[in-house]
């Protein structure tokens, strides 16, 4: 195991891990699932991104790419949050349920896709 990559997934896992926070908090917490929607789709979309710009070519070190992506948006985004908050919607409103569950994951699913590809637009 290289120490050095560890070392940046760590030092990036905890500045996602602040930021997700930060976010979190301003948001206040009736706002608590909409504030996971939003940091998952921006990870989502900023992922994308990460990946678009390595497909066009673009050289990165490993170290770069694990700081990015294993480590800031890895922390940023919470899979484990965003199904909790799925619980918790759902215990109301099985609809409201469904929708954000719904728009969790299209959403990020097509932020990535438009992330990767606005990525290769712009490096060709």
């Amino acid at each position: 195991m290289d120490t050095k990559l560890l070392a940046l997934v760590a030092i990036g896992g905890a500045v996602g891990a602040v930021l997700r926070y930060v976010l979190q908090t301003v948001s206040g917490p009736d706002s608590e699932p909409y504030a996971t929607l939003a940091i998952n789709l921006v990870g989502s979309l900023m992922l994308g991104v990460l990946f678009g710009v390595i497909a066009a070519g673009t050289v990165m070190s490993e170290g770069s790419v694990v700081l990015l992506g294993t480590g800031i948006l890895g922390a940023f985004t919470t899979m484990s949050t965003f199904a909790m908050d799925s619980v918790r919607l759902s215990e109301d409103s099985a609809g409201t349920a469904a929708a954000y569950v719904t728009m969790s994951i299209a959403g990020s699913l097509i932020l990535a896709w438009l992330g990767y590809r606005a990525a290769l637009s712009i490096a060709s």
